[in-house]
């Protein structure tokens, strides 16, 4: 499961725009045609030289041209991309729950259960009145399954 997780995660930071990978192509052919006509020179190759610096100037150009381009996503991607952010929410959610931090927050917050606090409510009254602790067991035992599981055996 938390393999699912990391390729959500690693496919949305993976992902670029089409001006973004345009640039980019640009960018390496640029690089490419540069080395290239390096070598035509060592060979003193003046057309292949001219040919590659023709080659440099239109990359060049179409890296200025890709600033232009209004980047688009279909349909298919932007739900594909909602449903992996929902995924990503979802288990940041279920990761903080299980580390118990959930019950850190919720005490930071102030957060505190109604059936927990009737029973702190008892416990506290129970304190004062030793006839009450039954009705303070009973509701401790009702605000938390485990120790009520723990109490039958």
């Amino acid at each position: 499961m938390r393999g699912v997780f990391m390729l959500c995660f690693v496919m949305l930071l993976g992902c670029a725009s089409t001006p973004q990978r345009i640039a980019g192509n640009a960018g390496q052919i640029r690089t490419l045609a540069e080395a290239s006509s390096d070598r035509f020179m060592n060979h003193d190759d003046p057309a292949g030289v001219a040919e590659q610096q023709q080659i440099i100037e239109l990359a060049a150009d179409i890296g200025v041209d890709a600033a232009g381009v209004q980047p688009t996503t279909s349909p298919i991607h932007a739900t594909v991309q909602l449903a992996l952010y929902a995924a990503l929410a979802i288990a940041a959610v279920v990761i903080i729950w299980q580390t118990g931090l959930g019950a850190i927050i919720r005490r930071l917050v102030g957060w505190i259960p109604a059936r927990q606090a009737s029973a702190a409510k008892l416990l506290r009254e129970a304190v004062d009145d030793p006839n009450k602790i039954r009705e303070a067991a009973a509701a401790v035992r009702t605000a938390d399954p485990l120790i009520s599981a723990a109490w039958r055996r």
